[in-house]
């Protein structure tokens, strides 16, 4: 696979079949129903965005983004949501392809901060490493509690 043919591009409705397919790959199964009222609802947000990387016709990877506004001083920032190369395709510089993407939208915003959570799990472990390789460096811990 040729990273210099990848095209980066704005995830649609006839995408929903891959982007599930890539949201299993990232640890997150759901079905075809789920997520398409998911994307349906993110994609009219309009500080959401979901693109995709497609190498020979298949769709590879996706991130999904999010502007958000700071509570902790002035400004705003981008967040990426869900970021996934497919386990396949993964280790071909594809990721570093879709990161710089998502970065570019994020600067065309005029947001200069970028930030990303990952599990703290052993199978996420390659991921990190390719984030501090990208640039990121580990900030914070999150918490969850369902309600």
């Amino acid at each position: 696979m040729l990273t210099d043919q990848v095209i980066i591009r704005d995830a649609c409705e006839a995408d929903v079949k891959e982007l599930t397919a890539l949201m299993t790959d990232l640890g997150y199964p759901t079905t075809l129903e789920e997520f398409k009222v998911r994307f349906e609802n993110i994609s009219a947000h309009p500080d959401y965005r979901t693109i995709v990387a497609v190498a020979n016709g298949e769709m590879v990877g996706m991130a999904g983004l999010s502007k958000n506004i700071f509570y902790e001083m002035n400004g705003n920032y981008m967040r990426i949501l869900a970021f996934v190369v497919k386990q396949s395709a993964r280790k071909l510089g594809l990721g570093k392809i879709l990161i710089e993407a998502a970065e570019e939208w994020a600067r065309a915003q005029g947001l200069h901060t970028v930030v990303i959570s990952s599990g703290n799990r052993a199978e996420r472990d390659a991921a990190h490493v390719f984030y501090q390789k990208m640039g990121y460096a580990v900030k914070s811990s999150g918490f969850v509690k369902k309600l």
